[in-house]
């Protein structure tokens, strides 16, 4: 993995194990190691390919001059340790909190194709509509779409996906 450095990145923290406990100590974690610039509204969000698991809270949150990727995804990962995230084999498991990084943008908000996009900023409600509300104007390299393009192109919104604040 590269160690460019974006000037800003995109994370989205979930969590369906007491979610408002978990992203407000998730968010105290960021801001105490990061430069927290924006978060988005918490919306309510139905499990993906978990049926039978509770509903999940997922906030997108933008920070500025991140480490680098892996550098970041470290710090990223003792966090979720930190607030009691065990990892396992069973990938849609309950988790008491998630934290992805979906993209890297540099200053003119085109994502950096020298950091990994992850696919659900452009395929999952969960991850496209709480980014478009901060991070509304990214565009992808490759096609130049930005994020609020791709969430409304995907669709109708899931049954019971709710904006909670």
């Amino acid at each position: 993995m590269t160690d460019v450095r974006p000037a800003y990145a995109l994370l989205l923290l979930g969590s369906n194990i007491k979610p408002e406990r978990h992203l407000d100590a998730a968010l105290q974690l960021l801001r105490a190691c990061t430069d927290l610039m924006a978060c988005s509204p918490i919306y309510q969000t139905p499990p993906v390919a978990a049926p039978g698991t509770a509903d999940y809270h997922n906030q997108a949150v933008m920070i500025r001059d991140p480490l680098s990727f892996e550098e970041l995804r470290t710090q990223l990962r003792r966090i979720e340790s930190e607030l009691g995230r065990i990892r396992s084999a069973e990938v849609n498991a309950p988790r008491v909190i998630d934290i992805d990084i979906l993209a890297g943008a540099d200053d003119s908000l085109e994502m950096i194709s020298e950091w990994p996009i992850d696919p659900a900023l452009s395929t999952l409600h969960h991850a496209a509509i709480p980014s478009s509300t901060i991070a509304s104007a990214w565009r992808f390299p490759s096609s130049k779409v930005n994020v609020s393009e791709v969430a409304r192109q995907l669709g109708p919104i899931p049954d019971g996906f709710q904006k909670l604040n």
